[in-house]
């Protein structure tokens, strides 16, 4: 074995493949058998060493991470901001619509009419009103329970169709005023309304996963 051995390691450093065994047994005068017994022989060796080596210790874990805790993606940095600007901008555009509404003069009023300031208050109120309750729904941490969950969507479903259906028709009022198409007219309080929509729902998940 010594012999092969030492073949095997003149080839490495030659850079060239290992002697067979008509090889190996040509270069040390051995017989096939001879060969065959010695190379059964270094796998066995080379099996018990690699089966006696100690295990690799495992790798340490991750900084802000114990062990047993798998190392997860934190979320994106932002996505409260993001979602509160989107539902505040939302809010501003529909109470502004809500008040410039009140504020379109009706069919056959005077070159003098002017609205009311309880009407243009009055406007307003929908779309705080639906603030407020995505705001209430998001912060307060409310008990477990059926009633419980009726009573929180339930509510915020009821003021966030209300507020929804009114808000809809001063921003369409609005936009037709400014001589939108009647499809344009038709379509833009949506695109508020699903703002606000995605907005609030992207709060309520962030408040039930704290």
């Amino acid at each position: 074995m010594t012999a092969i051995r030492q073949h095997y390691r003149e080839a490495e450093e030659r850079g060239e493949k290992r002697p067979g065994r008509p090889t190996l047994a040509t270069l040390t005068g051995a017989t096939d058998h001879q060969i065959r017994k010695a190379l059964e022989a270094m796998e066995e060796e080379l099996a018990t060493e690699v089966a006696s080596e100690p295990p690799a210790p495992p790798a340490p874990p991750e900084k802000g991470t114990s062990a047993g805790q798998s190392v997860t993606s934190a979320p994106p940095a932002g996505g409260m901001f993001v979602a509160w600007a989107g539902f505040v901008f939302g809010s501003v555009v529909s109470i502004a619509a809500n008040v410039l509404a009140a504020r379109i003069p009706p069919g056959g009023a005077g070159a003098s009419w002017s609205p009311s300031l309880v009407a243009q208050l009055g406007a307003a109120v929908w779309p705080v009103a639906l603030l407020i309750a995505v705001e209430v729904l998001s912060r307060v941490p409310w008990p477990a329970g059926g009633l419980w969950r009726f009573a929180r969507f339930g509510g915020v479903g009821v003021v966030a169709a209300g507020s929804a259906i009114i808000s809809y028709g001063h921003i369409r009022d609005v936009l037709t005023t400014w001589g939108y198409s009647g499809l344009g007219a038709g379509v833009g309080p949506l695109v508020i309304d699903g703002l606000m929509v995605v907005s609030g729902f992207a709060l309520l998940a962030k408040g039930s996963s704290k």
